[in-house]
């Protein structure tokens, strides 16, 4: 080989092995390069999950949420399909948050033993088990939980100095998946973590402590608002009942004759225990009362002979403690639950400060009970007084408004009682008043309450008792004070009134004031009689019709419900306390009647006083005659009373009514003429109110009369009533201008209105030089 050859081939040799090492180092610059690409890479997303972390930290404080942000962002780093917090909590593990194999699980406990996690925790030490886990468990003398891991990496979690919990991820399909980098971040985390854990269990102790005090200050609230011992019981164990959850709660009250606890309220998802008796002594709450000490324990008592008998057979939890006023047992506070360990300590504190605050309650309350009864007992008669009669009626009023049915009530004045004191004495006066109470008394059914209204003057009440059946009572009891020998040797009889629910009036000053009335005119008619308002007709009477027209109509309009039922009566009624009289006390009636209809509808109010004005107007420009326009005046305001029959959310509705509701509006002309034909002479008003909403082109309601069929009443008053409802705000449409409320009416011409008086509507209201807006 020539020295050239050679030199050639080293020289390709050379060439050769130079590109191969700048080919290496070429490859170990990229691989250098990439590294650091990731590691940057890997640096900005361990920067953004710190921040992110930090931000969860920051602005939640529900310790779920924030969790739940950690794995979120852990997971973007690194495998944590499989990841924990959990906290020794005593004897247990309680795990926070769990997500195994991307599955979120729910919370749970376990028994403490010597597993990874208790390891973690009892050390403070950071743990990475990169592969094996098997051998390296075995090697740390550690037990298996759960399904075996391939992988682990876990730090401990510090709350106030002292290792209490761990965070740890898990990877059950492969080794290595986490390294020491993978350690440190979540050791960061888990410094955020123990921050956030810290500032959440704060806020939820100050919302906890804040509710308890929300919680005592609702039952200072019922108790002191109510002096009646089992309502404001029964309104404190359910304010217990919203703020703890166990399975009943009660409030026994010591019965010092018997010697007994009896159960006064209860609540809670067993509800079987209200008025049962407990001897003392006698299971839990008898012990309670007995030796004046709290009984509790959390778990499942023996099935043995000593077991304490409870409330509820299968409970685990009970706490029973006395409710004292010094050295006073008032009675037991019993709470009970099927769960083991129900109470936590601070549950248990505030229970005993809230036995405390119903030992001064319940104090308070039996002796207002106790003073209560001694002033509802008249002290002279022996009967009740005038107080409890007035609580006793509005109680009736009450039910007999829900059930419908009726009750009734009798007044009482004694004739000639001055002559009684003037002559032989007060002290004669008393004997007297204590027989005629006495009579009363024991003449009465057990359910009638009879009372002493004032001086000389007795009243009682007869629940589910109608008009016929008070009248006959009446009528025997003034039978029996007439005959009475104590009371006849003194000449004292009695003046009686009736009022009967629903016929005369409602709540007790209307039923009071009827009644008075009828007694009124039995003393005028020379006393010992009965009177009822059906009999008040003697023309001397108008006074006192008119008082019970006008107490009639109040307590008809205030009531609960007034539909077309009520109709019959309310007609039949007016007719009666009007029958012979003067009928301005009955058309003053029909106005309140009215008006308080147009109280119920929203936008209403003064309706009928501008319908009136313009149908005057109009009527004028007809040519009424001054009678027609009075009677016209009259109508426009009334004209709507009907309406007394339609329930509040029907006239009030913003939408479309459903068929039902639409006949039941349609009721109210006919119904309106009903009340109207009970005037003397009301018959052409009759017919107007009859007819008001009958359209031109027959379609109206309620005949489907036409054009000149319709009265010319009726007709004037269809125009003033369109116009004054389309200016007016109305819940199903808003107020419009008067000049487009003129341009609807002549656009109606000839179909609902009559075209003639539409033009004179317009006229007139042009004549006048104004336009004025209803409202």
């Amino acid at each position: 080989m020539s020295g050239t050859n050679l030199f050639l081939i080293v020289s390709i040799f050379i060439a050769t092995a130079c590109l191969a090492l700048a080919l290496e180092l070429y490859r170990r610059t990229r691989r250098a390069y990439n590294r650091a690409l990731e590691d940057a890479e890997r640096r900005t997303k361990e920067s953004q999950l710190l921040t992110q972390i930090g931000q969860a930290v920051s602005s939640y404080l529900d310790s779920d949420l924030i969790l739940q942000t950690v794995h979120k962002e852990l997971a973007k780093l690194f495998e944590a399909e499989t990841f924990a917090v959990a906290f020794k909590d005593g004897d247990e593990i309680r795990f926070e948050y769990r997500v195994v194999e991307g599955v979120l699980q729910p919370k749970r406990s376990r028994p403490v033993t010597n597993a990874i996690t208790e390891y973690v925790i009892r050390t403070g030490k950071p743990l990475l088990i990169p592969f094996d886990m098997n051998r390296m468990r075995a090697r740390m003398g550690l037990v298996p939980t759960g399904k075996g891991a391939k992988c682990y990496c876990g730090v401990p979690i510090f709350l106030a100095g002292k290792s209490a919990g761990v965070m740890a991820v898990s990877s059950y399909e492969r080794e290595f998946a986490y390294d020491e980098r993978d350690l440190q971040i979540m050791q960061t985390a888990a410094g955020q973590v123990a921050v956030a854990i810290e500032n959440a269990r704060l806020f939820e102790r100050e919302q906890r402590r804040a509710h308890y005090l929300e919680f005592l200050n609702n039952v200072s609230n019922a108790a002191i608002s109510n002096h009646d011992a089992e309502l404001m019981l029964s309104e404190i164990t359910g304010e217990i009942r919203k703020q703890f959850d166990f399975d009943h709660i009660g409030i026994g009250v010591l019965d010092y004759m018997t010697n007994e606890i009896e159960i006064k309220a209860e609540t809670g998802n067993s509800e079987r225990s209200l008025y049962k008796r407990v001897p003392l002594g006698f299971g839990v709450i008898g012990r309670v009362a007995r030796a004046n000490e709290m009984i509790a324990f959390q778990e499942s008592q023996p099935d043995t002979e000593s077991r304490l008998e409870t409330l509820l057979a299968d409970a685990k939890s009970v706490l029973a403690m006395p409710i004292s006023y010094g050295d006073t047992m008032l009675g037991v506070l019993n709470v009970e639950s099927r769960r083991e360990k129900a109470f936590l300590p601070q549950e248990i504190l505030i229970l005993r400060t809230l036995a405390d605050l119903l030992a001064t309650a319940l104090h308070n309350a039996l002796v207002f009970q106790k003073m209560q009864q001694q002033a509802i007992t008249d002290s002279l008669t022996g009967i009740k007084t005038r107080r409890f009669f007035i609580e006793a009626l509005q109680s009736e009023w009450k039910r007999a408004s829900r059930n419908g049915r009726p009750f009734s009530v009798v007044m009482m004045d004694l004739d000639n009682f001055k002559e009684v004191n003037d002559t032989l004495g007060h002290l004669e006066g008393d004997l007297v008043l204590a027989r005629v109470a006495r009579v009363l008394e024991q003449r009465c059914r057990q359910t009638n309450v009879v009372a002493r209204y004032g001086g000389d003057e007795f009243v009682i009440l007869m629940p589910e008792t109608g008009q016929e059946q008070a009248q006959l009572m009446a009528e025997r009891l003034r039978a029996w004070i007439s005959m009475d020998p104590m009371l006849s040797e003194r000449r004292i009889t009695g003046s009686f009134g009736l009022a009967t629910y629903p016929v005369h009036g409602t709540i007790d000053e209307e039923m009071l004031r009827v009644a008075d009335a009828g007694m009124y005119v039995s003393k005028r008619s020379g006393g010992n009689r009965v009177s009822a308002a059906d009999n008040i007709v003697e023309p001397e009477d108008a006074a006192v019709r008119k008082e019970l027209l006008s107490a009639y109509v109040q307590g008809f309009v205030h009531r609960e419900h007034t539909g077309p039922e009520s109709i019959e009566e309310l007609i039949n009624t007016l007719r009666k306390l009007s029958r012979g009289a003067n009928p301005e006390p009955l058309k003053a009636a029909i106005d309140a009647l009215s008006r308080a209809v147009e109280t119920r509808e929203v936008h209403a109010a003064g309706h009928g006083a501008y319908v009136s004005r313009y149908s005057t107007m109009l009527g004028r420009a007809v040519g009424f005659s001054v009678e027609q326009l009075a009677e016209l005046s009259y109508v426009g305001r009334i004209h709507d009373v009907g309406k007394i029959i339609i329930p509040e959310k029907i006239l009030c509705k913003p939408g479309p009514l459903t068929m039902e509701e639409y006949y039941l509006v349609k009721m109210h002309a006919a119904i309106g003429a009903r009340i109207v034909d009970t005037l003397p002479d009301g018959e052409s008003m009759c017919k107007i109110i009859r007819h008001h909403h009958e359209r031109f082109d027959g379609t109206g309601y309620p005949s489907g009369l036409r054009g000149d069929q319709i009265p010319i009443g009726a007709r004037v008053l269809s125009v003033a009533d369109a116009f004054v409802s389309i200016v007016a705000e109305r819940p199903f449409a808003p107020a419009r201008t008067v000049a487009e409320a003129l341009r609807e009416l002549e656009l109606n011409s000839g179909t609902q209105l009559d075209g003639t008086l539409v033009q004179l509507f317009i006229k007139g209201l042009q004549a006048e030089g104004t336009a004025e807006t209803a409202s």
